[in-house]
């Protein structure tokens, strides 16, 4: 991805990093300079030399202030201030600032070579014309370098202040040095020796309260009060003599974290009153000069002009009305556009807002270290986005609040002292950062998801990752406190931290989405939302562990099948039959090869079926559904590998959309990381419960809803023609298919069902018709349950309702000889029966009997179904091509030319007849070998061999044995153990 525009400069084609950024990582070893290093030289640092150090020091006005009143003390002979006092906080510059006054003194014609020196140089000699300072002595005493009573090779015999300072002082001249000693520390004797010499005297206390600390110590205590006298006279000496400046480095209490014993801060506030009384405290850094500073320290001097100016025209240029409105009139007065190429130019490459942020915020708090830790933040930063830039990768136009790489420099932000003593919101905020934005791979992170969700989506932003972005810049708005005691950052905050220039700009429409979703259910889990009275809502990371967080845990952990096995539960807690006679539920099997015989096992029944498929295998409409749809249709006996069922046409199956499936194992989610919360709560968190449980119940409601929507598939068999499965949907979210009613309302619209007493007589009259014989009572009652092209009814009720009408109508119901039975009532039907018939009603026989008409051939029941052979006329099903059966010819053909005999053979072995099907089945074989060898039938049937095997109960054989010892058959009856 191309950083911006290809006619767009990018600041890091500009700004060169110093080598010891590059070399460093990004570290630039040591931030904090050290005086005695670069005096005493036991370091190869690299600021020891009087060059590299003008190079890298930004010539604030405060800085070049306090070096040139000291150049003019040491230089002239006007009245100047001669005691100065640094208090600043650590990382205030301090430190930096005696090096520099060190390099002054010792190497000052280099000095005065480097763009500091010059400054200092001119505004020196803009009260004193001749600053002259060659030869000056420095005594450099470092304090956190030395220790009371103790000696050191730097300065020989001295074990306290007075003996090092007068060591120091002539520069190691024993004589010298006992005779001074020997005269004592007392203002004489320190006027006498600084005047002796006759050259400038500049002396340097470094870390005075380090030394303090250590003297406070009950074997030094003691020698407190001549220490405490030495400095005293030693700053009334200073003041006294001309061309001598004393600088004391000792930190303010409040600014300093160290604690002290009584007597160490007895000394300090000592020390600390003759400093206000005798000299300046000087600040040698401002929160203004910041962005310079830093600048200075990570980048080489640029040869040409900046390309600031453009560079604003674009950011300005890229705000549409949105922007305007929404964003930048609501951010407050020196932060919208308003000014802003003034503001650039003063923080480039650095976006003003972060600057402003760690000038006006971060650098509030006490335990911030200002430069040093503002230095070592931007470092890897800045080293990161060069070698992103370098690499051909996208880097921001201007490195924002939000362009904090976490990934490489959470722990300079975190160890910069904004949570200084603070270990629990140390590791707090380490845990949200990489949990809720960016792991230190970049791999994982919520704020990490949200990108490749938007990515999915569709949602184009000109960067790659822009919701990281956005919360990282709500992390450094809410890892302290903001003025005027608020929390975290406004939605215009976070808007602006994503919004570019043009060539690279973001349009608002896409930079409301990325907040949307990273401010939503699914976005930051350590996310806070305050809302305060006439003030727009603010959004913090909080390090508290709130239901929030506590819930982004618990969703973590929710496995996979655990959300499946909860929408499949409450979807059988949902269903329900409705007008359906049965709901049957199938699960998905444990084995996901087990054949579909095992998996639908039980579902084939004689009753109208609602059958609900687990959404855990079985899924509708995501563009592979195949596999559901062949399962289907092998329930209801048709497709490539078709079940044998009976009793297709009366199963109505349920099935789950894919879409809505995921949304609902979403739901099913929350649901499950909200039970494991009120697990972890405790009685005495009673409010945080109560919400907890609120919230689990909102969740189950919806994912309740979520289901009864999920569900919108249903599919049944039908006949129009050729035999089939109709897939159907409802689009009717107020409608399920868990409901049975609405099912069956569904099925009534699609003339697949009837209400109850809706279904006519005529058209029962006009399906029966369409058989080649009368049909038993039992025959048309399972023709409701087998046969699609009967409609499934509320009940059997209703069909004896309906044989009544008919009989009624011209039919008749028969028994075994073909006596029509008078029937008074539908309780008098004998639904059940297979030795009556139902036929149209015809007029008595005449006395001459006629041909009987005789079906082509024998109804062998099948599994297309209905229970048909397909190879004829079914009871069922139709015959093959689906057609109703016609009624034959009621003439037979009459055979021309010799007869063919043919042997006919049925072989039936031990089949079961204890269920109502397969008895009826056996019933309509007999029955029909009765037909055919009727006596009064003419046909020419020439032998018969009869093999007969019945179990039955003991004296439930009926006349079987007479019957046929009379036709001449022998019987054997044989006890059973079955």
């Amino acid at each position: 991805m191309t950083t911006t525009a290809a006619h767009t400069p990018h600041w890091a084609d500009f700004l060169e990093l110093r080598p010891e950024v590059r070399t460093s990582d990004g570290s630039i070893g040591e931030l904090q300079m050290s005086l005695h290093k670069a005096v005493y030289q036991t370091v190869d640092v690299p600021y020891r030399k009087v060059e590299y150090y003008g190079d890298i020091t930004e010539p604030t006005p405060n800085l070049v202030g306090f070096f040139s009143r000291v150049a003019r003390r040491l230089g002239t002979e006007a009245d100047a201030p001669a005691l100065f006092h640094l208090d600043q906080g650590m990382g205030g510059g301090k430190s930096h600032a005696l090096v520099g006054l060190y390099h002054m003194a010792n190497s000052p014609a280099d000095f005065f070579a480097t763009e500091l020196g010059q400054r200092v140089n001119q505004e020196a000699g803009h009260r004193a014309a001749v600053v002259d300072i060659e030869g000056a002595i420095v005594v450099t005493l470092t304090a956190d370098y030395f220790s009371p009573g103790s000696t050191n090779e730097v300065f020989g015999p001295a074990t306290n202040l007075f003996e090092r300072f007068v060591w120091a002082l002539v520069g190691g001249d024993m004589d010298r040095y006992q005779r001074y000693v020997a005269a004592g520390p007392n203002k004489g004797t320190l006027q006498q020796a600084l005047t002796e010499g006759g050259r400038p005297v500049l002396i340097l206390l470094d870390e005075l309260m380090d030394y303090v600390l250590a003297l406070s110590d009950v074997a030094h205590i003691g020698t407190m009060p001549s220490e405490k006298a030495f400095l005293n006279a030693l700053m009334d000496a200073c003041d006294d003599v001309p061309r001598v400046a004393f600088v004391v480095v000792m930190i303010r209490s409040e600014l300093d974290e160290r604690g002290y014993p009584p007597q160490a801060l007895d000394f300090r506030d000592y020390v600390a009153a003759r400093l206000v009384r005798n000299g300046q405290t000087v600040p040698v850094t401002e929160a203004q000069d910041f962005s310079a500073i830093i600048r200075r320290r990570l980048f080489e001097l640029p040869d040409g002009e900046l390309p600031i100016r453009d560079l604003a025209r674009r950011y300005v240029a890229a705000a549409e009305q949105a922007w305007r409105d929404k964003v930048f009139e609501k951010l407050g007065p020196n932060r919208g556009l308003s000014g802003f190429e003034d503001r650039t130019s003063a923080s480039y490459p650095f976006h003003p807002e972060l600057m402003r942020l760690v000038r006006e915020e971060w650098a509030q708090v006490s335990g911030f270290q200002r430069v040093r830790s503002t230095v070592a933040i931007f470092a890897r930063t800045a080293l990161h986005w060069v070698t992103e830039h370098k690499a051909g990768r996208w880097a921001p136009p201007l490195i924002g609040v939000g362009d904090i790489p976490l990934t490489v420099a959470l722990e300079q932000l975190l160890s910069s002292g904004l949570l200084l003593g603070n270990e629990r919101a140390i590791q707090g905020y380490r845990a949200v950062a990489s949990t809720d934005i960016t792991s230190t791979d970049g791999g994982t992170g919520r704020a990490v998801v949200v990108d490749a969700a938007l990515r999915h989506d569709g949602v184009t932003i000109a960067q790659p990752a822009p919701a990281v972005r956005m919360a990282t810049a709500l992390l450094c708005y809410s890892i302290v406190g903001r003025p005027q005691g608020r929390r975290g950052a406004t939605k215009a905050e976070l808007l602006a931290a994503i919004y570019g220039p043009a060539g690279a700009g973001v349009a608002f429409p896409a930079a409301d989405e990325v907040f949307n979703k990273l401010t939503g259910d699914e976005g930051l889990g350590a996310l806070e939302v305050t809302t305060p009275t006439n003030a727009p809502a603010r959004w913090h990371l909080s390090i508290k562990q709130t239901l929030r967080m506590y819930f982004t845990a618990a969703m973590a952990l929710v496995p996979l099948d655990a959300r499946g096995e909860l929408v499949w539960r409450e979807a059988r807690r949902l269903a329900s039959k409705g007008t359906f006679d049965e709901l049957v539920l199938v699960d998905r099997p444990a084995d996901g090869r087990a054949p579909l015989d095992k998996v639908f096992e039980g579902v084939d029944s004689a009753e109208n079926r609602l059958v609900l498929l687990d959404p855990r295998r079985w899924t509708l409409l995501n563009g592979k559904d195949s596999a559901s749809r062949d399962d289907i249709t092998s329930l209801l006996g048709l497709g490539d590998q078709p079940l044998r069922v009976d009793n297709a046409a009366s199963c109505v199956v349920a099935c789950v959309n894919t879409q809505r499936r995921d949304i609902a194992l979403k739901r099913a989610a929350e649901v499950l990381a909200w039970r494991e919360v009120i697990k972890q709560l405790t009685d005495d968190t009673e409010d945080e419960l109560r919400d907890a449980r609120s919230k689990h119940d909102d969740a189950v409601g919806k994912l309740r809803r979520d289901i009864e929507r999920a569900y919108q598939h249903y599919a049944y068999l039908v006949r129009a023609g050729d035999l089939y499965v109709e897939f159907k949907r409802f689009d009717d979210d107020s409608r399920t298919a868990l409901n049975g009613g609405h099912l069956w309302t569904a099925l009534v619209e699609a003339g697949r069902a009837t209400l109850p007493a809706a279904l006519s007589a005529g058209y029962l009259a006009a399906l029966l018709e369409g058989f080649d014989r009368a049909l038993t009572p039992r025959e048309v009652v399972q023709a409701f349950y087998k046969n699609p092209s009967f409609p499934l009814v509320t009940s059997t009720d209703e069909i004896r309702r309906v044989l009544f009408e008919l009989l009624a109508t011209g039919w008749e119901l028969v028994d075994a000889d073909g006596n029509s039975l008078s029937i008074t009532g539908p309780g008098q039907i004998s639904i059940n029966s297979i030795s009556q018939s139902l036929r149209r009603r015809i007029a008595k026989p005449s006395p001459t009997p006629k041909p009987v008409a005789q079906p082509a051939g024998p109804v062998v029941p099948g599994p297309d179904g209905g229970g048909g052979d397909r190879g004829g006329a079914t009871l069922f099903g139709g015959d093959e091509d689906g057609a109703d059966p016609a009624p034959p010819d009621p003439t037979p053909p009459q055979p021309s030319g010799p007869k063919v005999y043919k042997r006919y053979r049925v072989e039936l072995a031990n089949r079961s007849i204890t269920g109502a099907d397969t008895r009826d089945q056996a019933w309509q074989l007999l029955k029909e070998l009765a037909k055919v060898i009727d006596s009064a039938n003419p046909a020419d049937h020439q032998l018969l061999s009869l093999n007969l095997t019945l179990v039955t109960a003991e004296g439930e054989q009926g006349q079987i044995e007479g019957k046929a010892q009379a036709l001449g058959a022998q019987v054997r009856v044989e006890d059973d153990d079955f």
